[in-house]
């Protein structure tokens, strides 16, 4: 028989108060929690994995495949001359002719591995100008060539082969050690300071220059030149902006690079550290 009067159990809200301590106040509401809809965290994944993918595309598309099947149809063209320059030998500066053949067969083919297997760009500098500047300077020269008007002068030939070898030359070692940070536009993927580095600042600009105006001393006419003296005015602005890019990428390190390198040439009179 249940006693209607006995207590019942205890409760926490009909248990003594201890004194000095007031009651707390036990809510029989369920907490609130910061939740997030997933439909809301599907949908910011899905942007961000968007996001992703257009950026790796892009890349993909305009900053490896397009300049790589660029620079491809040169390779194939200079893979064709060096042949035909083999079987073609008949006098002492043929040899030459040969040698600088497959110095620019080397170059075209670095650069479409190169541009392939890049690194990731730690800056860069992507104003329409400079986007204009880089690439209308790069097919000036490959278009100076073409450009009518052009004589042959015989005395200038050799002269011109020797300049256009020794550019070449430097900038095949330029891009050696460049490796994976070429690129047309000025950016950073890392800081070089090895081989011709550690003689001017920009070797592959230099070989670039002097290879131009070999290749077209002893052929162009007044609009080739002109295309060429374009082309070196845009390789000047190109080296300065990716001084800027260098600089911003690599505060710690690039200003001492800077102040102990020459900027446009090797300097034999100056003093290393």
């Amino acid at each position: 028989m249940r006693d209607d009067e006995a207590p019942g159990p205890l409760t926490q809200a009909s248990a003594p108060k201890a004194p000095g301590r007031p009651g707390r106040r036990i809510s029989s509401e369920p907490p609130v929690r910061d939740t997030i809809a997933p439909g809301m965290i599907a949908a910011g994944v899905e942007n961000e994995v968007s996001r992703h993918s257009a950026v790796y595309w892009r890349d993909l598309v305009f900053g490896r495949v397009l300049p790589a099947l660029f620079f491809s149809v040169f390779l194939v063209r200079y893979l064709l001359t060096a042949w035909d320059g083999l079987h073609s030998i008949r006098q002492p500066s043929d040899y030459l002719f040969v040698v600088q053949q497959g110095l620019a067969l080397a170059y075209f083919t670095m650069l479409v591995i190169l541009y392939s297997v890049r690194l990731p760009k730690r800056g860069t500098d992507h104003r329409l100008g400079v986007i204009f500047i880089a690439f209308t300077g790069t097919f000036s020269v490959l278009a100076a060539s073409f450009l009518p008007g052009g004589v042959r002068r015989d005395w200038l030939v050799l002269p011109a082969d020797i300049i256009a070898t020794v550019g070449l030359a430097y900038s095949v070692w330029g891009l050696a050690y460049l490796r994976r940070s070429f690129s047309i536009i000025p950016e950073a993927r890392r800081l070089v300071t090895g081989g011709p580095y550690k003689l001017s600042r920009h070797p592959v600009y230099l070989g670039e220059i002097l290879t131009a105006i070999g290749i077209n001393l002893a052929t162009t006419g007044w609009l080739g030149a002109l295309a060429i003296l374009y082309f070196i005015g845009c390789e000047l602005l190109r080296l300065r902006w990716e001084e800027g890019v260098l600089s911003r990428a690599f505060p710690a390190d690039y200003p001492d690079y800077a102040r102990a390198v020459p900027r446009y040439a090797p300097n034999p009179f100056r003093k290393r550290n």
